[in-house]
């Protein structure tokens, strides 16, 4: 078993692709609690970034409590479970969204990435990689909190972007979070966005304590992608399972998230092996 899973394994590594092949970005979105809005964040900046043109893909990798389908009123005949267990290719399990978005549905209680065997782990990845070939983004959805399958996926992804709202406790869980992935990794980029706020003083006074808190003990800075605003409208987007950029894009927080968006368009990542850095960096290492 251990002669399998080292030569599956090795293929995996044999088939990586090189540096510069894919030039889709990568980007994992996560937040320190959960409660925060996170999925309507990944949903809400996916269908801004297709509207724009861009090829989106995202990828629900929140195992526990898988709701980025549900979210937008999708009934995913088959999950990623599936394709870990060789039943179905990542391919043909894609869902099609809003504005042509393509989503990767997970399915609640499956194993974390961080325990797959060689021949799940293979699967995925190879998958990943066919899928990621003709697309500009690829969103990670991941769980809320500091859990190992969580920082595996922020530590192989390109950019993180971290989700807070201006409540006391998002904001301690969600320093945590930059200390786990700073610390690992002072190079990564991490965008941070202001969620559910009740007006611009309150989401700079948020993004100033905790670019205070990151400057005095980590000695970096933030990326501030920006805030979105309290709105009744996402709400209703929720109750009729549409994304609210979809249902109602002359809402607050929708045109918050097309300027969010269109940011991270502008900013252009320094390394441009996206797709191949997050391959390597969700290969295992060796037992």
């Amino acid at each position: 078993m251990n002669d399998q899973a080292s030569q599956l394994r090795a293929l995996a590594r044999a088939q990586a692709p090189e540096p510069g092949l894919f030039s889709s970005r990568v980007i994992a979105i996560a937040s320190g609690k959960g409660g925060v809005g996170k999925t309507n964040v990944v949903a809400g900046l996916a269908m801004a970034l297709a509207r724009d043109g861009q090829r989106v893909v995202v990828l629900d990798a929140d195992f526990g409590l898988a709701n980025l389908d549900i979210l937008l009123g999708l009934s995913p005949a088959y999950t990623l479970e599936h394709v870990l267990g060789g039943e179905k290719l990542l391919e043909e399990i894609l869902l099609d969204g809003p504005f042509g978005i393509r989503i990767i549905p997970a399915s609640s209680g499956i194993q974390e990435l961080t325990r797959l065997d060689a021949a799940a782990e293979l699967r995925l990845v190879q998958g990943l990689q066919r899928v990621s070939a003709g697309i500009d983004w690829l969103l990670i959805d991941t769980a809320a909190g500091i859990h190992d399958s969580v920082i595996k996926l922020l530590m192989a992804a390109q950019e993180v972007l971290l989700v807070t709202t201006p409540e006391p406790t998002a904001l301690v869980d969600v320093y945590a979070m930059v200390k786990v992935v700073h610390l690992r990794d002072p190079r990564k980029p991490l965008w941070l966005l202001v969620n559910n706020a009740q007006g611009q003083e309150e989401a700079e006074e948020t993004i100033d304590q905790l670019q205070a808190a990151t400057r005095r003990f980590l000695k970096r800075e933030l990326n501030v992608l920006g805030m979105l605003p309290a709105d009744p409208w996402v709400l209703q987007a929720v109750r009729q399972q549409r994304g609210v950029v979809e249902l109602f894009p002359q809402a607050p927080a929708a045109l918050a998230l097309t300027a969010a968006a269109r940011r991270l368009q502008e900013k252009v990542p320094l390394q441009r092996d996206g797709f191949a850095a997050f391959w390597r960096g969700l290969n295992l290492e060796e037992p």
